[in-house]
This record gives C-alpha cells, structure tokens and sequence, in this order.
C-alpha cells in the first residue's frame, strides 16, 4: 500500500463525489484502488450503480465497497461477547450473561464497531496501492480517529494495573494457598485477561501507527463556500492537533456558489473545484480526480 486517503468534512460537502473523483483517476492510471465508505449514509452506490454491500470490481483497476454498519456491530458484539464470557465465565454465578447482553446499548458501540471495520478492511486490503476512505460526517469521525490513541492509552494502564493484581494474587497463594481459587491464573503468560488486553493492544496499535506515519496516511478536509462549512473544518483541524495529527489538502467543493470564505484561517494547501451544474459521469469524475493527484504525491 504506497497511501491511503481519508477525505473529512460535514455532511453534504461533497466527500463521497472527492473520493470518487480520485478513485477513478488513480485507477484510469492503473492504479489499483480500493475505494471503501464507512459513512452508515452510503453515496458510493449512487456514482456507479452498483450494489457495494461486498467487495465489488467497477473497472480493471478499481474496487469499491460499503461497510454495512449494522452487520458489523452484530458481528464485532458477538465477537466481543464470546471472548469475555469465556475470559469471565468463573462469575456467572453474579448472572454476567446479563450484563454482557448490555453491550449492545452502550455508549460509544458503534464507533468501536466502525473504527474496528475499517481496521480489518485496511489490513485486508493493502495489497492495493492505494485505499480512499469517505468518511462519516466531522462527529461521528473525530469520535472513531480519537479511538485508537485513547484506547491505547487505557489499555496500557490496565495492563499496569492487571499485573499488580496477578502479583498480589502470587503472594497471596504464596502465603495461603486456598485463599485463591485454582481457576485464576498466578503468571502473567496464563492470565485470559492480559492475552485479551494483548489482543486488543494488536489493534490499537496498528491503527495508531497508520494514522500517525504521514508518508502512507493522508487527510484532506472538503468544504463549500459558507460559514457553517469553514468552522466544521476548522473543528477537524483542532481536533486533529489534539491527537497531533494534521490535515494535508483543504478541498474547496463548488467553488463559485457561495461567500468566500476566510480561507486562510486553514492555513491548508487549498485544491479548488468548480460548480459544475451537470450531473457528473465517470469521465468528468476522472477529469476531476486528476486536480485532486498532489494529494497522494
């Protein structure tokens, strides 16, 4: 995978018709492209007519699919469910089959559910050269990019925290053996929850590293001409810096429709695109696409 690209911004800019644009220039370049939405309001569908629900070829050198959402979190829930019953089972005498079937109305599921599927769907597919990501509207996106870092953070302090309890536990079986059930693990290597907290570490991480390594991952904000769009983008910017990540390419959708906006305020490499009153192919995308090259450069 030589880049992946993710185009950001409020919902109604133009993200889906941005990426599209540079998936089929890449791919009229014989690039081969994997083109993927992870928005729960699917676009890409609409542009190539198409049904995305699966991996699907539109030309020789493109691919494109739309995550379906709602399979995923069923799917990442059960997943989860399994390995924490297993992990807990010594507790179903306090009716944890209960507590664990919670999970599904927690807080916070589905942007775990995505930022999970698009790690899977990242990893499955980087033998690509390239992977173009539209994305959900600024909320819902800040939420899944600021998953990985402050995940990463909690789970190495519970790793901390899991070894002083194996520990105390040691001691405590040291000095009274029966104070201990047999059913708990006294060495790190035999502990289900650090080998679960290892899993997930492994996940974390590799999204941590992709979304920080600025020769493989690139951003690009796409905004109109209005006030409303200006201050979305420039919430992504700070809320990128927080996690010290940084955009690379402001794109200016219909250019010519609206009141200028205080572009310097983006401090962004800026690349413009006109209004074009037309409904647009797959040719006038193409042609499009290649203004919107210097971001994979």
């Amino acid at each position: 995978m030589k880049k992946i690209v993710f185009f950001l911004g409020k919902g109604g800019v133009g993200k889906t018709t941005s990426s599209a644009a540079l998936s089929f220039y890449l791919s009229s370049e014989n690039k081969s492209v994997y083109w993927i939405s992870i928005d729960p309001a699917h676009n890409l569908s609409d542009i190539v007519h198409l049904d995305l629900h699966k991996k699907t070829q539109v030309n020789d050198f493109l691919f494109a699919e739309e995550v379906d959402v709602e399979s995923y979190l069923k799917s990442f829930l059960h997943k989860t469910t399994v390995r924490m019953k297993e992990m807990y089972k010594y507790l179903q005498i306090v009716n944890l089959e209960n507590m664990f079937d919670l999970l599904k109305h927690s807080p916070g599921m589905e942007e775990y559910a995505l930022m999970y599927a698009m790690k899977e769907k990242i990893e499955e597919n980087e033998n690509f050269e390239y992977i173009v990501i539209d994305t959900p509207p600024t909320g819902l996106m800040l939420k899944i990019l600021s998953l990985p870092f402050s995940s990463k953070m909690w789970i190495e302090k519970l790793v901390r925290w899991r070894k002083k309890i194996i520990n105390h536990r040691a001691a405590i079986a040291n000095i009274n053996p029966k104070k201990i059930d047999k059913s708990l693990a006294l060495e790190e290597e035999n502990d289900k929850v650090l080998k679960e907290l290892g899993y997930q570490s492994d996940y974390i991480i590799f999204l941590v590293n992709l979304l920080s390594d600025k020769s493989k991952c690139k951003m690009a904000v796409v905004l109109n001409e209005d006030e409303m769009s200006l201050s979305e983008s420039l919430r992504i910017i700070n809320g990128l810096r927080g996690l010290k990540l940084t955009l690379d390419f402001a794109i200016l959708n219909k250019e010519g429709t609206g009141q200028k906006n205080s572009e310097q305020e983006l401090n962004l490499p800026i690349i413009r695109i006109p209004y074009l009153r037309n409904a647009m192919d797959i040719k006038t995308l193409t042609n499009l696409g290649q203004r919107l090259e210097k971001i994979v450069k």
